[in-house]
Order: C-alpha cells, then sequence, then structure tokens
C-alpha cells in the first residue's frame, strides 16, 4: 500500500479540517523528502554508510506522517542497516525508495481536493 487513506484523514482531523494546511505540508514533504534522496544518493556515492543515516531517518518519519508506508518501511530498514555498519545493495535499495517516492507523490498530487 503506498499511503494509508487513515493517517491523511488523521491529520484533516488534527488540522480542524484545513485542506490549505495539509496541501502545504504535502508540498513540505515532497521537497524534503526528494532532499533526502539526494543525501542518500550522495552517501552512496562517497561510500560513505554512516552518512546515510540522517537522510533514511528523516525520510523515514516523514513519510510516517503523511502515511506512506512502505516508503517509511524502506527508509527504515535503510537507517538500521547504516546504524550496523552494512548495506547490502546500497545503489538498489536506493532505486527502490526513489520509486516508492514516486508513487507516493502521484498518490498524494491525486488524493488533493479542493472545495
Amino acid at each position: 500500500m503506498t499511503l494509508d487513506a487513515e493517517a491523511m484523514a488523521r491529520l484533516l482531523e488534527i488540522t480542524g479540517g484545513d485542506q490549505a494546511f495539509i496541501d502545504e505540508l504535502v508540498d513540505t514533504f515532497v521537497d524534503d523528502a526528494r532532499t533526502q534522496i539526494e543525501g542518500l544518493r550522495a552517501a552512496a556515492s562517497s561510500g560513505d554508510t554512516e552518512a546515510v543515516v540522517r537522510p533514511a531517518h528523516s525520510l523515514k518519519s516523514n513519510a510516517q506522517n503523511v502515511g506512506a508506508t512502505l516508503l517509511a518501511e524502506l527508509s527504515r530498514s535503510l537507517e538500521a542497516d547504516a546504524r550496523a555498519g552494512a548495506i547490502p545493495d546500497l545503489t538498489a535499495r536506493i532505486d527502490a525508495v526513489e520509486m516508492e517516492f514516486g508513487a507516493v507523490s502521484a498518490a498524494l498530487r491525486a488524493d488533493r481536493t479542493r472545495d
């Protein structure tokens, strides 16, 4: 499942139905996720396993906030392996994160509703 609809419903409830705020949150998530994926790519290019931890952690947390469950899990796994000091197939796993992010971005755009 790319998006957990209940997570977005909870966000809407927490914000008192403020769709403009949710749209802003989604835009911030998308922009930040791109930055975090760039950070993952840079870490992979430099061979710096420790440098994977922070972007993977941020991406995991932010993905959870918008209900992007698979993206959060992929990021959590990367973070855990980076903390352990070994990341099998790092480039392929970052590719999977990026592919799922594309699906999440498309789903978030499709879910936007305006009055």
